[in-house]
């Protein structure tokens, strides 16, 4: 014969399980329930003591719970214990209680538990009679609300054996979430512009901003709760230890001190092991803020008005037009017949001295000209070249005399990896995304990474040889850190090429019932286009607009912009030729003299 208690189950069942994949029912033996409309996992424990953790975590999807144990409260403890410090996820899990032998109070017991926080669809089924024809069961729930009331246990439903029916034929899982009458919401975040703002009014009033931070504030708000921020602005996003411990945001969090987070927080593979990860926010990029390239040799100048291939080709053509030159003379001498005293030093040199003179504009005089038609014909050629090369280097020269030329600036990852440069920021979180990169480049940008107070930072943002994360965001915003002041942007250029990119998202407790709801509300928001008008509106308000300028003018960077009157500096490349050739002019001639010196001793001897 069937017990009225199978009945009740089976109605409970058959109305609010049907679409459950299956069900976990955990009983001290006395229990062996079985349905054949959805998969029973019977679970045999003696005492509460659990050891579930092998048999019910194997993604069977087993999310909801039928218990009928002496130690309901032990139990519940136990199982919601190994849900968290499991992988598998039980966002909305929920848990039907069971009267054993123990008495109503026993059982009530789970609701003063810790763990109830955390549960919303708990109901507790105690017997009121026990008579042979007609047993009452009484249904118990909690109202997982805001108030002095929230935990405490309330009959919601009667059940009567005699006709198999409820007394009022309520819904038993009421959709909690969606009113929880001022239920608090502890926010974990820091002020991070521009995703999270928070400034205190008074004791009790809070002023919020920020794309993340007003997302977190706009949901509390739809779901009728309070929001209590939980800020630590010292450990910032902080990190989680092996032992569930932690600090910082992501430690608020694990600890349960925090039921929601949020400051930039992204996709980290290690922390989904902890904590419940929402749909992301927003997209940004990790980049740098590198020193300023610096101003190339001004010395050099005269020789940057040609590319390399250029100067090769200027090069070729007067090679090639010193080398027909001489053949002409030789064409011109073997037409003459006259040989005699041709292969002379004097004719090599006045070939020579003759094709370089229009290179570098000066006449070539009548007696310095090429004899013969053929040598009129290599000279129109020469004048030719050389009038296009002239015109061409002075216009060049004086482009890059005006307008200031940089040695080749760090604009990607390979730049920056090859420039030796060092970089940080206040926390290792700006390298947890590539901490485990087995690309040679990202190696070592790990390696090179710094975290370091912010008074460090602003100490060495005055060095010119250090360079500083930021985010790339949407919009042309960018979270720079407050070390970098208005006095120092000026001598640092933003990269091109992004480190690496990521998504923004909310965390939350592992399998937190939140969830659901949280994501729903992040597509929304975001299809709205309402966390790009948050994240616009804090950076207005709150960031330095001198700052924000300032990065995205310096993407080309130059500490002299556009065009620029003649210096000293910019000729001094010019004069380092004039100087140069002065120098070997007197060197040439002293030789001359020393020279003739010896020459003219030797013939008086």
């Amino acid at each position: 014969m069937v017990s009225n208690l199978i009945v009740l189950l089976n109605a409970i069942v058959n109305q609010y399980f049907s679409n459950t994949r299956c069900l976990i029912c955990v009983t001290d033996g006395n229990l062996l329930y079985d349905t054949k409309r959805t998969p029973i996992l019977n679970l045999n424990s003696m005492d509460g003591n659990l050891n579930i953790s092998d048999v019910l975590f194997r993604s069977f999807g087993c999310h909801d719970f039928i218990v009928q144990v002496r130690n309901p409260a032990s139990t519940f403890e136990v199982l919601e214990k190994e849900i968290l410090y499991n992988k598998e996820r039980y966002n909305r899990r929920k848990y039907v209680f069971l009267q054993s032998s123990t008495e109503t109070e026993v059982l009530l017991e789970i609701f003063n538990t810790s763990q109830i926080n955390f549960v919303s669809d708990v109901i507790a089924i105690t017997i009121d009679t026990r008579q042979s024809d007609n047993e009452i069961f009484t249904v118990w729930t909690h109202p997982y609300k805001g108030g002095r009331e929230r935990n405490v246990p309330h009959i919601i439903e009667k059940w009567f054996s005699k006709n198999n029916s409820f007394m009022l034929g309520i819904n038993l899982f009421p959709d909690k979430l969606r009113n929880q009458a001022g239920k608090t919401l502890r926010v974990a975040t820091f002020q991070y512009e521009p995703y999270t703002i928070v400034e205190q009014l008074s004791s009790h009033e809070y002023k919020y901003m920020g794309s993340e931070m007003m997302t977190m504030h706009s949901f509390a708000m739809f779901y009728n709760m309070t929001v209590v921020p939980v800020v630590s602005n010292v450990e910032q996003w902080g990190e989680i230890y092996s032992n569930w411990t932690g600090n910082g945001v992501m430690g608020n969090l694990v600890e349960d001190r925090a039921d929601i987070g949020a400051a930039a927080l992204y996709t980290w593979e290690n922390i989904y092991y902890y904590l419940d990860l929402s749909k992301p926010t927003v997209r940004t990029g990790i980049t740098c803020l590198v020193p300023a390239p610096k101003p190339s040799n001004r010395w050099l100048t005269p020789l940057k008005a040609f590319a390399g291939a250029t100067w090769f080709a200027v090069i070729l053509v007067y090679v090639t037009g010193t080398i027909t030159g001489y053949l002409s003379e030789l064409v011109t001498s073997l037409t003459s017949r006259s040989l005699k005293g041709f292969a002379t030093v004097f004719t090599t040199q006045k070939v020579i001295t003759t094709v370089i003179k229009p290179f570098i504009n000066q006449n070539v005089t009548r007696t310095e000209m090429l004899v013969g038609t053929l040598g009129k014909y290599v000279m129109g050629m020469v004048f030719v070249a050389t009038t296009i090369l002239v015109a061409s280097y002075s216009s060049g020269l004086a482009t890059i005399m005006t307008v200031p030329r940089y040695d080749n600036p760090v604009d990607t990852v390979e730049d920056f990896v090859r420039s030796g440069w060092k970089w940080g920021a206040t926390q290792n979180a700006w390298i947890t995304s590539i901490e485990k990169a087995q690309e040679k480049n990202y190696r070592k940008l790990v390696q090179r990474f710094r975290a370091l107070s912010e008074e460090e930072l602003r100490t060495l943002s005055l060095t010119g040889e250090f360079a500083f994360s930021l985010e790339r965001l949407p919009h042309d915003n960018f979270a720079v850190g407050s070390y970098i002041k208005r006095d120092v942007i000026q001598n640092f250029h933003l990269m091109r090429q992004d480190f690496y990119w990521e998504q923004c998202v909310i965390m939350a407790r592992k399998s937190s019932i939140l969830l659901p709801l949280l994501d729903d509300f992040v597509l929304r928001v975001f299809e709205a286009g309402l966390i790009s008008f948050w994240q616009n509106e804090a950076a207005t308000s709150y960031m330095d607009h001198y700052i924000q300028k300032a990065v995205k003018y310096f993407l080309h960077h130059g500490s002299e912009r556009g065009v620029v009157k003649l210096k000293m500096i910019h000729v001094q490349g010019a004069f380092g030729v004039l100087f140069v050739g002065n120098a070997m002019a007197c060197v040439a001639f002293l030789v001359e003299i020393v020279a003739h010196r010896w020459r003219t001793k030797t013939v008086i001897k």
